[in-house]
């Protein structure tokens, strides 16, 4: 066990020349250190394909090797890697002139473990309870699968024109080169309304009722607490929408 031990942290350090792995054979450990890059690589390329895209292939590689010195896979499973790499991302010399490919990192990041989720359908049965319940005693259970990510850059419209066909992609790399320029980022929503999760923008009245659901406010607190704001915002046109785009888990009535 001493020496399976010893040669996985060989494998994982980059200088096989270190004392730990004196007593190794050099081209053997070569062989699983090329092996593990590629995999992590090839794995890596799956989680980030916006990075990928903006980046290339060296710099991701190179970013990929950094990783592997930085933060070593923990477990079996590669899908479960690669969240820090935003960090490596943001500190190569290379990518200084284009700070938004961390947040496009933490994006993507964001996407794959979205599809990873568990399949979550809105109880309709639930629905019912407003018909029956003042607002003040309901509250609603968000999916899951649903994030909120902020980021100073825009990266909405950057992760569309990597989606986008040809003629829209001209069309978002304009909207993310004005909002570039102007200091513009843009609020995320991840959803899943079926089996693949999907991006859009919130406006700030939207964000602001999605933080308040997830800090269990009941929904008429809630809709009371964005009046005081001046926001405008409202519950009949916003439902429709979230059971269309499966934002809502379902609704439960708040115990006295």
């Amino acid at each position: 066990m001493h020496e399976q031990n010893k040669l996985v942290r060989a494998i994982f350090k980059a200088d096989s020349t270190a004392d730990h792995a004196a007593d190794i054979d050099i081209r053997g450990l070569k062989v699983y250190q090329r092996n593990l890059k590629v995999n992590a690589t090839n794995a890596l390329k799956i989680t980030f394909p916006t990075v990928l895209t903006l980046i290339g292939d060296e710099v991701f590689s190179y970013a990929v090797e950094q990783l592997l010195q930085q933060d070593p896979p923990s477990a079996g499973d590669w899908g479960l890697w690669g969240k820090n790499i935003s960090s490596v991302l943001k500190n190569l010399n290379a990518l200084q002139e284009f700070p938004y490919v961390a947040d496009m990192a933490t994006l993507d990041f964001l996407l794959h473990q979205s599809a990873r989720e568990k399949d979550n359908a809105l109880s309709m049965d639930s629905l019912s309870l407003l018909a029956s319940c003042e607002l003040d005693e309901l509250r609603v259970v968000l999916n899951p699968a649903f994030v909120l990510l902020t980021s100073g850059f825009p990266i909405v419209d950057i992760y569309r024109a990597n989606e986008a066909s040809s003629d829209q992609c001209e069309y978002y790399l304009q909207q993310a080169q004005q909002k570039l320029l102007s200091g513009v980022g843009q609020v995320t929503l991840i959803y899943r309304p079926q089996f693949k999760p999907l991006v859009r923008t919130l406006e700030s009245s939207e964000h602001d009722w999605l933080r308040l659901m997830q800090q269990n406010f009941s929904i008429g607190k809630a809709l009371d607490v964005l009046m005081h704001r001046k926001q405008e915002f409202s519950l009949e046109a916003w439902l429709p929408l979230a059971i269309e785009q499966n934002l809502i888990s379902h609704l439960e009535k708040i115990e006295s």
